[in-house]
């Protein structure tokens, strides 16, 4: 009657999960499906009609502050849980779950951690033969059939759409328009920066109306490279909340990004994306790559990458003009249809 999912990690893994909650829900529709998310990755949960409630984990607290941990032991065991399926086996969490003694607790084999699983699922994710989101569909196989859902998808409410609408209108960005966010968080091998503005300038020159998104340090990092080549940008940097991020990019028409979480969460609410993706097995298009429709990937010239853990210059080759033209290419088809 109370089942919980577990997934704590980052944005564009927890983005990768959602197919496994809502076919839950589907083939569950009486059980109330609640969700372990971190507090950052959160807030894509909210308005999802799949989603009974929301355990927020502030991750950091949960590894330094004994007081919070014991407090979340006890909401655990508040919760009443028959059974909580861990698609992101964080050790302290696992542990947690195991002191709150939930009759069912499925996770992997295979790690220090997995004796704190009853169930275990046998597989390994480290050989990177299918995508995330169908890792996560494998859990499945200890439930009854029924409907699958398999790409996830954030519901938005009008009013954040409005709000999205008011930051484009002050940042002066028209419809229709492409979004560029540059960043990454760390999670991969991001396109240098000063490509990106310079594509920036190229598709300002064509005419496509084009918007930076990002943090604010991003931001002052793009003004600075923007200003020694004489381009002048547009620009929501550090405006916006994630559910407010999620609006601007399913109004644009095509979101460009490295292998994170915008990108996932772009595709997710049916906006077109060009991934930008490094020749390294373990960050490959085949596990993290985009679920649109139509979306395009592109990776560097070098079909395995060899540099230097800590200074990968494979990405500069993908070409500034092959990203051009593969925007032009799906922002026509978004204005076709």
């Amino acid at each position: 009657d109370r089942l919980l999912i577990s997934g704590t990690d980052s944005l564009g893994d927890f983005v990768l999960a959602l197919a496994f909650v809502e076919t839950m829900k589907r083939r569950y529709p009486k059980c109330s499906i609640e969700v372990f998310a971190s507090l950052y990755a959160s807030p894509i949960l909210e308005n999802n009609p799949n989603v009974d409630r929301i355990v927020r984990v502030q991750n950091d607290m949960l590894r330094k502050d004994n007081l919070y941990k014991k407090d979340l032991l006890h909401k655990i065991k508040r919760g009443n849980y028959k059974a909580v399926v861990v698609l992101f086996p964080e050790r302290r969490i696992s542990q947690l779950f195991h002191k709150a003694d939930i009759p069912i607790r499925i996770g992997t084999a295979g790690r220090f951690h997995s004796l704190f699983f009853n169930v275990h699922l046998l597989h390994s994710r480290k050989s990177n033969k299918k995508h995330e989101s169908a890792y996560n569909l494998e859990f499945l196989s200890f439930f009854k059939d029924g409907p699958t859902v398999m790409k996830p998808k954030v519901y938005l409410l009008e009013k954040e759409l409005n709000n999205a609408r008011r930051i484009l209108s002050e940042a002066k960005v028209n419809f229709p328009f492409v979004v560029l966010h540059p960043g990454s968080g760390g999670s991969a091998e991001c396109w240098p920066m000063h490509q990106f503005i310079e594509l920036y300038g190229a598709l300002n020159q064509a005419g496509v109306n084009v918007v930076i998104s990002g943090s604010e340090d991003e931001g002052e990092a793009c003004d600075k490279i923007a200003k020694a080549k004489g381009i002048s940008l547009k620009k929501i940097t550090g405006r916006t909340d994630l559910r407010t991020l999620a609006a601007v990019l399913s109004l644009s028409n095509v979101v460009v990004s490295n292998s994170t979480g915008p990108l996932h969460l772009a595709a997710s609410l049916g906006t077109q994306v060009v991934g930008l993706y490094p020749s390294k097995k373990i960050m490959s298009p085949r596990r993290w790559g985009p679920l649109g429709d139509s979306d395009i990937v592109m990776l560097p010239q070098a079909e395995e990458c060899r540099c230097p853990d800590k200074r990968c210059t494979c990405m500069e080759t993908i070409s500034i003009e092959a990203v051009f033209k593969a925007i032009t290419s799906l922002h026509l088809q978004v204005q076709v249809r």
